[in-house]
């Protein structure tokens, strides 16, 4: 009998173990970039309406990038297929990575390149922003502008720089 027990003990930490190891982790989600393993609150922020830039560039600590209406970093993610237009960011991955979205599908940007293409797809009552054929994303271990805590998060998530493109080097120093 207490062989039966061992063995159920052991089966029962395995199992335990087992569905830990194939929750949603800090490279899928993206919360390596935090001070612990848990997940920072999800924020709800409304579309950008119209007439307000929605994005524009801003210093950070990686220096000037493209940043949302509030100063917010804004980055892309790798999983996007460049010029697909295309969210692959869903489910646990929206906990993380929230889309900078407007009210108007001619979303005014200032401060970026002119040949940066800056069109919007729809999602629900907004428009998630799309620079250079891929959507754009706010990391919510983001608080303040100036922060950039999303860069590089499991090599898969970059801030922008003024001609829409990845940032992937160094920080300014």
């Amino acid at each position: 009998m207490a062989m039966y027990r061992t063995w159920t003990a052991a089966v029962a930490a395995s199992i335990l173990l087992l569905v830990a190891g194939c929750s949603p982790g800090s490279e899928d989600a993206g919360y390596d970039a935090f001070d612990d393993d848990t997940p920072p609150p999800t924020t709800t922020s409304e579309p950008t309406p119209p007439g307000e830039p929605v994005l524009t560039l801003g210093p950070t600590t990686l220096g000037e990038v493209v940043v949302d209406a509030g100063g917010l970093t804004v980055y892309v993610y790798d999983a996007d297929e460049v010029g697909s237009a295309t969210s692959t960011c869903t489910g646990p991955c929206l906990e993380s990575w929230e889309p900078v979205t407007s009210s108007t599908t001619e979303p005014l940007v200032e401060g970026l390149e002119d040949t940066v293409v800056v069109e919007t797809i729809p999602s629900g009552d907004a428009h998630q922003i799309v620079v250079n054929g891929r959507p754009v994303y706010r990391s919510t271990g983001d608080r303040e502008p100036g922060d950039a805590f999303g860069q590089a998060v499991g090599d898969t998530w970059w801030a922008l720089d003024r001609s829409g493109l990845a940032v992937t080097g160094e920080p300014d120093e």
